[in-house]
Formats: structure tokens, sequence, C-alpha cells
């Protein structure tokens, strides 16, 4: 008889679709702490957060991006009929908040935004359907400040991160962009596409003009301390010309904030939407093969959604990064605190958390188990404090020091968050 082979496929309702996370605490907790960092850096650098809603009219997306950006969309139909889809990226839907409502009484508006995108692209390595973006929008500013001052505070996010080996590549669309203009629009769409994969070999294949080939054929090579001084004889026109002058003036600004060791120009850089005009930049980690973030100057797409505006900024891939700096999270329980099962002593190990709480400490509540047991929870789980509520007082192991004492309610309060509060938490991590 044939043998019979058993699926092993567990069912749909056991899986998530391809290229969605489906995260566990640590994972979880590791993204938020991210998350809640970058949020910080902005607000230092005077951007404030909105929250545009996830799913918006298709129009708005392809009004921005342009048609073929529609293939690309996760789309719906709402109960009256009208085509919606999940936002691809933050810059469209803050361009059309800002030029809608925002705009009319300031300039410049600085904005910032922290939450998930999804895309309808190919899954692989670094390629999610859905993720999370954190980035900023300098909207109604067209000096070349503006563009130093988001370059500066991606670099300032890459290492208050701790990305590993981290480098941010700045170059221009101007200066390729009249040599692709002759080409039909098809075709101009083929190489900036492959441009922006750093395709090379393809883009080697392709039926090209001559001289355009020899300047692609250089752009893997334009990068590094004297790349503009190797690209001027490339420049073919004088639009091309003034774009490797605007670079070595952005570069100088940049510099002034102190993170030129992170910043490096790379004339092959071409960012995936179309609405990009002039300076754009990404950075990678060690390792990564896909761009930890990515931005630059969008001048024209405001117009798009009614209000003409000068406009910048960038985008941090927060998995992408995630998976260039350590492996730590921070346990969500800093305290455990255990508790005998009489009523007395259970209703001052209630009261005793909820102080701790008060002190922003993390506290969690154990009454079914022993000291030792408890102990071994607080090893295993990273948690730095045990206190064990009982008629006599409180007795606390810091973790940390091995420290075992038996002390008032206050005087444990005071040796766990400090005089002042949580003063004594710190930042524990453990290995992932």
């Amino acid at each position: 008889m044939p043998m019979r082979l058993h699926d092993t496929t567990p069912p749909r309702w056991q899986q998530v679709p391809p290229g969605l996370p489906d995260l566990g605490p640590d994972e979880a907790a590791r993204r938020s702490a991210l998350c809640d960092l970058l949020r910080d850096e902005f607000r230092l650098w005077g951007y404030r957060e909105v929250a545009p809603p996830t799913l918006e009219y298709l129009e708005t997306f392809t009004r921005g991006a342009g048609a073929g950006t529609a293939d690309r969309l996760f789309k719906l139909t709402d109960r009256g009929g009208e085509l919606l889809a999940l936002r691809p990226d933050f810059t469209l839907p803050v361009a059309r908040l800002a030029a809608t409502r925002l705009l009319v009484a300031a300039r410049p508006l600085r904005l910032a935004y922290v939450g998930s995108v999804f895309r309808g692209q190919e899954e692989g390595q670094g390629r999610l359907r859905e993720f999370t973006q954190a980035g900023v929008e300098l909207l109604g500013e067209e000096a070349v400040d503006a563009d130093a001052e988001v370059i500066a505070l991606a670099a300032s996010c890459l290492r208050r991160a701790g990305a590993a080996g981290a480098v941010l590549h700045i170059g221009h669309l101007d200066f390729i962009d009249d040599a692709l203009q002759p080409l039909p629009s098809r075709l101009r769409d083929e190489v900036r596409d492959h441009l922006y994969r750093k395709a090379f070999v393809e883009l080697d294949a392709l039926d090209l003009p001559a001289a355009l080939r020899r300047l692609l054929r250089a752009l893997p090579d334009l990068r590094g301390p004297d790349v503009l001084r190797r690209a001027r004889p490339l420049a073919a026109s004088p639009r091309s010309a003034r774009a490797l002058e605007e670079l070595a003036g952005l570069m100088e600004r940049v510099r002034e904030y102190g993170v030129g060791d992170l910043v490096g120009i790379d004339l092959g850089i071409i960012r995936d939407f179309r609405y990009y005009t002039g300076v754009v930049f990404e950075a990678y980690g060690s390792g990564s093969g896909y761009p930890l973030l990515g931005g630059g100057r969008y001048d024209r797409l405001l117009e798009r959604f009614g209000t003409p505006a000068a406009a910048t900024g960038f985008a941090v891939g927060v998995e992408r990064l995630l998976s260039t700096i350590p492996d730590s999270v921070t346990p969500s329980v800093e305290v455990i605190v255990l508790g005998a099962g009489d009523a007395s002593t259970r209703v001052a190990a209630v009261r005793f958390a909820g102080s701790l709480r008060a002190r922003g400490l993390a506290a969690v509540l154990m009454f079914r188990q022993g000291w030792d047991e408890t102990v071994r929870d607080a090893q295993a789980t990273a948690v730095r404090w045990v206190a064990q509520v009982g008629e006599d007082g409180v007795r606390v192991l810091d973790r940390d020091t091995g420290r075992e004492e038996r002390l008032s309610p206050s005087g444990a309060l005071r040796a766990i968050a400090g005089p002042d509060g949580a003063g004594q938490r710190g930042a524990v991590t453990r290995a992932g």
C-alpha cells in the first residue's frame, strides 16, 4: 500500500499572513522602547506629533504619489462604495493634513509621527508588509538650514539608538535627473527603480544612450570624501553642477551639528516615492541590506493638496533599526510584591504595590507562591526587586547587589524607589 503523507501545515487560524508582524511581550517591549526614544528625540528638536488616520481615500495616495502607487497599496471598499487604502507611508497623509488645515496659520511647521504603515510588496528580508515608521516633516522652509536640520536629527536618532556602524548617505536627484529626462517615461521609471534597488547589473542590460550609460556605470563609485571633485566632470548640465554645489554647502551645515562622522555623500541615492525633488538621503547600518531610514526634500507635494509649500523630512523603519541595535529589553515589571494569604497582610501587600506604582515603578502582586520560587521568577525575568510583605515588616531583596534585609514599609519604599521617587530604577536589561 502507498504510504500516506500527513499534511503538517498548521490551519489558517494558527497563522498570520506573510510579511505581517506577530510580536510577543519582549519583542513588543523593544519596539515600544525604541519608538519612545525616537519620540523623545523629535520632541527635543521641537517637532510635535500628529496622528492622521490609518485609512484614507485612495485618491489621497494616487494624487500625492502618482497612479502607479495604487499597485503597492492595500485597498478596500467601504459600505458606501468609496475606495479606501491603508497608508503606505506617513509623508502623504501628513502633507494632506498640513496643506488642508495646518499651514494656513503658521510656517514653518515641525511635525512628527509614529505608527504602522502598510505596503503590498514582495516579502523578503527587511521587507515587511506592515511595519512601523517614526519620522518628522519640516514644512514651509526651503533654505539649506532645513535640510541640514532634518539630516542632523536623523543622524542624532541613529546615534542615540545605538545603531551599530550606521552611516547616513546624502544624494541629490538633480545630479542625474536631466540625463534621464529624454528617456520615455516607462524606461525612465525602470531606470529609477533599478537605481533605488541598486541593481546596477540590471541597469547595464537596458538599451540606453552611451553618455547616460557611462554616468550610470560611474554612480556606484560616486561616494566618499572626494566624491564632489570626482563628480564635477560628469555634471552634464548647469542643473547637475548646481546640485553638487548645494551638496557641498549642505555638508558644511551638517558638520556644524557635530554629526559629520555619521554623514557622507552618495550620488547614487534614489528614493522610492516619486514626490522627492532635490536632496535625498538614506542610512545603512552594519549588515543591513535595506535602508534604516530615508528621506529628503519634496517641494512640490503639498501643492497637489492645495497649498504650495517647501518641505523636507525623513522616516525611520523601526523594525529595521531594531535589527542593528543590541538585543536587549527593559523588563516591564520592576518589583515583585509577595503577600501572605491572610486578609491583613494581603491588604498591606496591595497597598505597598500601589505605593510603588505611585512612584513610577511597575509592580506585580503574587499571593500563592513562596519566597524561593518568587526569587527564581525574578531571576528568569530580570526583575531587580523582590518584596515580601508580612506582619513584621517587608523583606526586600535587591538582586543587583544580592542584599537582603527586613524593613518597615516606609523604609522598603525608600530602599526600592529612592528618597525622591523612582530614583533606584536604573536601566535593567537582559539578553533577548
